[in-house]
């Protein structure tokens, strides 16, 4: 984690990297990702999803990418007293291995820029790639866009 010592020079700060802990991904989130996104069958025909090649296990690629959020959270990377972030956005995403239900997986995560857009606040865009254990492949890759806010300079 990166405390609010080093927000006084943002770009030191470029090129740090972590890596998460693993995470299994359960039937229980699964159901409550579809349920959370309106993917039921009371709701929508949900055929060709149940018919596709990899089976009904495999884990949707949007909540493999809300993941990002659960991993910001469980170990953040860049903490100011008083401060907080808001999700910016997301560029480049592609989803490259398939993961499935009982599978665990990481985030790897690097500072790639902050661009300091007023005193109080600063776009951090963070590289990430999701890894699936045991297998060596990475399931997702992401460029997220956070906007940092120094919360008690804007009172």
């Amino acid at each position: 984690m990166i405390n609010n010592a080093s927000i006084s020079n943002p770009q030191a700060l470029v090129g740090t990297s972590e890596v998460s802990d693993w995470l299994t991904i359960d039937e229980e989130h699964l159901k409550a990702f579809a349920h959370a996104s309106y993917l039921e069958g009371d709701r929508v025909d949900l055929t060709p999803s149940r018919n596709h090649a990899l089976g009904p296990q495999l884990v949707d690629g949007f909540l493999l990418l809300s993941l990002l959020v659960y991993f910001d959270f469980a170990s953040q990377t860049l903490r100011t007293e008083g401060g907080y972030g808001f999700n910016y956005g997301v560029d480049r995403v592609r989803f490259t291995h398939p993961v499935y239900v009982g599978q665990r997986v990481r985030l790897h995560r690097k500072i790639a820029e902050i661009k300091q857009k007023s005193p109080t606040r600063a776009l951090v865009t963070l590289d990430t790639e999701l890894e699936v254990e045991d297998s060596g492949k990475t399931a997702m890759v992401a460029r997220w866009l956070l906007m940092l806010v120094d919360g008690e300079g804007e009172k």
